[in-house]
């Protein structure tokens, strides 16, 4: 092409001949030259271009915006996306011609149809946004240590938990998890998913309380780029985002403040957001679910929670009895524990029948997460394959020795519980180093064992 031009008065009759869509027009914009290509792209013949004037043809709409005025105007080599009458997209390149006096003489531009070409682009860049979704999506995930397994139901009230997950598996319905801190509502929720028709779907855990206030809704809704000073370039996908197609669980929603409240209720009701600093929105497209172990009902009494936002997510409400209340569950859930984390770390142990009985009488305050933690505390530092009561922590041996010295005859109340406390103390102070660790295992304050102990003078 370059050879070309350089010798264009000489060689101009050769355009004619050419099967690419070449125009020439001079400086006023009549076409003056056009090639066998030439109108193709505007399902025009190529002799009827010649002698028009590409300022009309502009007006006529045969093609928008015309390469002439814009060469002339710059004075050099100009790329443009035209739009034809017929509405396909043309790539059209013009290069001034200058004469003796470095005036523009003539214009010749040629061009291609890229209307395939800016369709695919769109659909790599659909495509570029669904990899950025899943591509979070999975980096959450791999943070998440998520098993489906572990769901143990052979207690009456599990058992009617279970079934009620069995009858709403098919419908996208809000179920609400409450229960005290450690019953398994995570677990619980993951297992709801697993058996829902969204299953094939993500599994997006929020947990409400651990994300601070102030950058709540960008964590959750997502955030343009440079919508707030330190937001990344590219902007950021929100938990809402990534939970596209799937579950979206927001756990510890008693932790939500007003504010917040206000936000997820409206959220909920519209199925749709914003990400912060965008003005497009985004359909929701995932099945809700929430979980607390707050008495919510309670709380919209005392106006700490929204009565508007509860009656949204008590849809179909699930309590997860304590694990204290569930003797048939803790047996097996022990069994569980000890055969999944024995594999785990690699150790052959089992348990003695004297230390399973003492297991099933002990409080599990901490229910479901206390009694996997002590498992596997047990597992790991047994130096035995039968692990027996001797490897139970000392806090765990604590109401044994209690119900030992409680039967004081003649004394009153407030001077047994005295002995019962410091003999508690005693039996602390050999097994721990430190005040701080005696604080920790009998759960008070640092202040308050140095204090018992002066008072005891042990």
């Amino acid at each position: 092409m370059n050879s070309f031009f350089m010798e264009w008065n000489n060689e101009k009759e050769v355009i004619s001949s050419l099967e690419e869509d070449i125009m020439v027009t001079n400086s006023d914009g009549i076409i003056i030259k056009v090639s066998k290509g030439s109108g193709s792209h505007y399902d025009v013949e190529p002799e009827a271009l010649l002698g028009q004037s590409v300022y009309e043809l502009e007006r006529k709409g045969v093609f928008k915006p015309a390469i002439t005025p814009e060469v002339l105007m710059k004075k050099k080599k100009v790329i443009l996306i035209q739009k034809a009458g017929s509405g396909k997209k043309i790539l059209v390149t013009g290069i001034p011609v200058f004469n003796e006096v470095g005036n523009i003489e003539h214009i010749v531009s040629y061009s291609y149809d890229v209307s395939e070409l800016l369709v695919i682009k769109e659909y790599l860049n659909s495509v570029e946004e669904e990899m950025a979704r899943v591509k979070s999506e999975l980096d959450l995930l791999r943070k998440k240590s998520i098993k489906m397994d572990g769901i143990i139901a052979d207690s009456l009230p599990m058992q009617n938990i279970a079934e009620t997950i069995r009858r709403i598996r098919d419908v996208d319905v809000t179920v609400l998890l409450l229960g005290e801190s450690g019953v398994g509502k995570s677990a619980l929720a993951k297992w709801i998913h697993q058996n829902s028709i969204r299953k094939d779907g993500p599994f997006i855990e929020v947990n409400c309380s651990a994300i601070p206030e102030s950058i709540f809704e960008a964590e959750f809704f997502g955030y343009e780029g440079g919508a707030f000073t330190g937001a990344k370039n590219k902007g950021k996908m929100g938990f809402a985002e990534m939970a596209k197609g799937g579950t979206l669980f927001l756990d510890e929603i008693g932790e939500l403040s007003g504010h917040l409240q206000a936000k997820l209720l409206k959220f909920i009701q519209d199925k749709k957001f914003y990400r912060v600093g965008g003005t497009k929105p985004i359909h929701a497209d995932f099945r809700l679910l929430a979980a607390t172990n707050k008495d919510l009902e309670k709380a919209v009494q005392t106006k700490e929670f929204r009565q508007d936002l509860f009656f949204r997510l008590n849809v179909v409400p699930l309590k997860i009895p304590p694990l204290r209340e569930r003797q048939e569950d803790l047996f097996a859930l022990t069994q569980y524990f000890l055969q999944a984390i024995s594999k785990r770390h690699n150790r052959e142990r089992h348990l003695d029948k004297a230390l399973v009985d003492h297991l099933l009488q002990l409080e599990w305050k901490g229910n479901v997460r206390e009694l996997e933690n002590l498992m596997e505390r047990m597992i790991v530092t047994s130096t035995s394959s039968i692990i027996t009561k001797e490897d139970l922590p000392y806090e765990y041996h604590m109401q044994e020795k209690i119900d030992d010295f409680i039967h004081f005859d003649g004394q009153s109340l407030p001077s047994i519980l005295e002995e019962v406390e410091k003999k508690v103390l005693i039996n602390a102070k050999k097994r721990y180093r430190t005040t701080t660790e005696i604080a920790n295992a009998l759960g008070i304050s640092q202040p308050s064992v140095v204090r018992k102990l002066k008072k005891y003078d042990c």
